[in-house]
């Protein structure tokens, strides 16, 4: 009996690390897709309002929010202690005008642990992807 236990508990204490690396994985897959979703959301709060929307990060704060360019504030969404979010050529900002063109075009990464994530903005009509490094 106390052999079935020691093998349970080897077993358990083995795979747990690997389980605390997938539920990690999931909220970060998670918030990137929230965050895409978020990013759409805001494009189209500008055109349908004609306003000037902007979603604006603080890693500080560990949250991002979505507001008007009066600092009319629409949603406010956490975002994972696990998750860093940096800029490169680009304000941790994305606006998008009254035609939901984003105003500047830029590089953001999405650090989670050892995965690293790339979201390009391009200009034009406020297009970007999502790449895993």
């Amino acid at each position: 009996m106390i052999i079935v236990l020691l093998i349970i508990g080897l077993i358990g204490s083995a795979t747990y690390p690997k389980f605390n690396s997938f539920i990690k994985n999931r909220k970060t897959e998670y918030f990137i897709n929230s965050l895409e979703k978020d990013i759409i959301y805001t494009q189209q709060k500008a055109i349908n309002e004609s306003s000037v929307y902007r979603l604006t990060f603080n890693n500080e704060k560990g949250m991002y929010q979505i507001g008007t360019y009066n600092s009319n504030q629409v949603l406010n969404r956490p975002i994972p202690k696990h998750i860093n979010i940096e800029g490169q050529a680009m304000e941790l900002t994305i606006q998008f005008n009254q035609n939901g063109n984003i105003s500047r075009a830029g590089t953001l990464y999405i650090y989670s642990g050892n995965a690293v994530y790339k979201m390009v903005f391009q200009l034009g009509k406020g297009k970007f992807y999502v790449a895993k490094q």
